[in-house]
């Protein structure tokens, strides 16, 4: 099944759905600033990489870097890929029911994220979102891992152009700082994958990921293998996600905004890097 979301570039598509929903303001407890100077560092430890989101956790950052990219040329892809799975079991994705897997690799391959089109993909594929132990980002490469095998494709070119951006709650930087990628038994699994992390207020992190209303439904193992979503109509909830996301999407496509996303990477180290010189060079010409 593919999960459905409305496009939101596509306003025809809302209809009346959102007409009633009051805006509200994005700079309330430093929201946007946060999510802003968050985007900035994905996009430049991503490096030219075109950028997955993992789950609903980030669907924030893909609605606001979709306002800012639109119209941008050669600016990198964005997916938001539907996945909800932190605990596969006592047997790993492996010992998922056979249909259900049947139905994921079709969603990734309808996505044009699968395993074989990434071993052969010309660039890199950053998989972003909220990081607390690891185990969603564990499944996801996992499930990658079997795509491959099943299609025959080589894994170490799939794995090579894998970069992880976790998203984690800042805290006090020293030497016994806890860093989930030193706490994984999988990373064997991709060697060569670049693994970096983002660090933000809990502020940010912890309302996207646990309170905030998510425009989609998760979409967990038990929906895989179905061909529609079972939900017709929007629920309220969903209609004030999906309010907040156009708000985001428009703001990030405003000139204003965009030269302030522009600022906020050129300060970044990274900016010693030709692809983010020309990312941030683009977002101010748009």
């Amino acid at each position: 099944m593919q999960p459905f979301r409305w496009n939101i570039a596509r306003r025809e598509q809302l209809g009346k759905l959102i007409a009633d929903i009051p805006h509200r303001n994005l700079n309330r407890d430093g929201f946007l600033p946060d999510l802003r100077r968050v985007a900035a560092r994905v996009l430049a430890f991503a490096d030219n990489a075109d950028l997955v989101f993992i789950g609903r956790t980030p669907e924030n950052l893909f609605d606001y870097l979709s306002g800012a990219f639109a119209g941008v040329d050669d600016a990198p892809a964005l997916h938001l890929v539907q996945f909800s799975l932190r605990w596969a079991g006592d047997g790993g994705v492996r010992a998922l029911a056979p249909d259900k897997l049947d139905g994921f690799f079709a969603y990734l391959t309808e996505a044009k994220l699968d395993a074989a089109r990434i071993a052969r993909a010309a660039a890199p594929l950053a998989l972003v979102d909220f990081v607390a132990h690891g185990g969603t980002m564990q499944n996801f490469v996992e499930l990658l891992e079997l795509q491959a095998e099943r299609q025959g494709a080589d894994w170490n070119a799939v794995q090579r152009r894998l970069r992880i951006i976790g998203l984690r709650v800042r805290t006090h930087n020293s030497p016994n700082t806890w860093r989930w990628q030193q706490h994984q038994d999988w990373l064997h699994r991709i060697p060569d994958t670049v693994i970096k992390n983002v660090s933000a207020p809990g502020r940010l992190l912890y309302y996207i990921a646990n309170t905030q209303d998510k425009v989609t439904h998760s979409f967990h193992p038990g929906l895989w293998d179905l061909d529609k979503d079972p939900a017709s109509e929007a629920s309220n909830a969903q209609r004030t996600a999906l309010a907040f996301a156009v708000q985001l999407y428009d703001a990030g496509q405003s000139r204003d905004e965009r030269n302030r996303l522009a600022a906020e990477i050129a300060a970044l180290p990274e900016m010693k890097q030709a692809a983010t010189r020309r990312l941030v060079s683009r977002l101010k010409r748009a």
